[in-house]
């Protein structure tokens, strides 16, 4: 059939127009999902490598005949809107999470990881390998395991969420469960902040103080100040097994004594290294950290340098050495005594923490 002219020419401008839009939709999808994947696979990565996230120190009282697990995803991969890619990351590092504790020995399940999706009579129905408790038991003595944890995950309003619950694949009871869920702008992906925390201490400087007594040509000495800090945290993600923090901490002394006086502000930087060659044994990170000590109508550095160890889900404790040269400091006013002496040295470093 043959169109005149001005029709043909027409049709073709319409045809041309029609690709070119469809071309543009599909490149504006493209770009939306390479967009949109790094956000979700780095938003889910941060919460994952969270030192809050999945502490084995919440496990601990288990009962000790729960060695096997295996992960079973019981959420739709499709229907949350988690690329493939980012539903594996996600499971990998789970997986990794728990092997790391020694506390579990974790085996592959293939039928865990089946999800069917079908359309039956106009609806999408989603079926995994266990659909019932005894279905579930079944799975569990033919894996041979002794529970599993399931797993799901979520984002909404750039709030990312995962929930673990583990269930004895003997009778299906519920063993455990926690939500974990962290919240990450583009702004801070940019950024490249993994994560910031902040944390109040407490501690301990065995620092000594010296004061000359002027009737029995003898020194007085005080042993030790304690210490009350601020802190905030980051990681970034240049190298994750590195963290910096920034201090603002106020010492004093609580002797006996009334002889001295001691009270200062240390405004402390740090830098704190995971040691992965520890980790079956205990968590372990070393931190070296400086600071610029102000008390008593004197200043002065202070290096520190030691080892930190996790207590409690939240909390963490350090033990080190403290260096302070040792400077001239002003006591107060007191018969028979200088009023200028020394506080300084080496001493131990002992902190307790928690984090929020």
């Amino acid at each position: 059939m043959k169109f005149p002219t001005p029709f043909r020419s027409l049709l073709i401008a319409v045809s041309t127009l029609l690709f070119a839009s469809l071309a543009c939709a599909d490149n504006k999808n493209e770009d939306s999902l390479n967009t949109q994947a790094p956000s979700l696979y780095t938003g889910f990565e941060q919460l994952l490598d969270d030192d809050k996230t999945l502490v084995m120190e919440e496990l601990i009282d288990l009962d000790s005949n729960i060695r096997r697990v295996a992960l079973y995803h019981n959420g739709d991969r499709l229907h949350r809107q988690i690329p493939k890619q980012v539903h594996l990351m996600i499971e990998n590092k789970l997986m990794h999470r728990v092997m790391e504790s020694g506390r579990f020995e974790v085996i592959q399940c293939i039928e865990c990881r089946t999800t069917q999706v079908a359309m039956r009579a106009d609806k999408l129905e989603i079926s995994h390998a266990a659909e019932s408790n005894q279905a579930l038991r079944a799975l569990a003595k033919k894996v041979r395991a002794d529970a599993f944890i399931f797993w799901n995950a979520s984002v909404h309003d750039e709030k990312f969420t995962i929930n673990l619950r583990m269930v004895d694949g003997r009778n299906n009871q519920l063993l455990w469960l926690k939500e974990y869920s962290k919240k990450t702008t583009r702004e801070q992906e940019e950024k490249g902040f993994d994560s910031v925390n902040y944390e109040l201490t407490v501690g301990a400087w065995g620092i000594d103080g010296s004061r000359e007594n002027q009737t029995t040509n003898s020194a007085e000495e005080v042993n030790g100040v304690t210490v009350f800090g601020l802190r905030r945290r980051e990681t970034t993600s240049i190298d994750d097994s590195l963290e910096y923090t920034l201090a603002i901490e106020y010492f004093r002394n609580f002797s006996n004594t009334d002889l001295f006086d001691v009270s200062g502000i240390n405004l402390e930087g740090r830098i704190i290294a995971d040691i992965p060659s520890m980790d079956k044994l205990i968590d372990t990170k070393v931190y070296l950290g400086i600071g610029q000590a102000f008390f008593n109508d004197a200043n002065s550095l202070v290096f520190r340098f030691g080892f930190e160890f996790p207590f409690f889900s939240d909390g963490f404790m350090d033990f080190g050495v403290t260096y302070l040269p040792e400077s001239d400091a002003r006591w107060d006013k007191k018969v028979g005594y200088e009023e200028v002496g020394k506080f300084g040295g080496s001493s131990y470093d002992l902190t307790l923490g928690v984090r929020f």
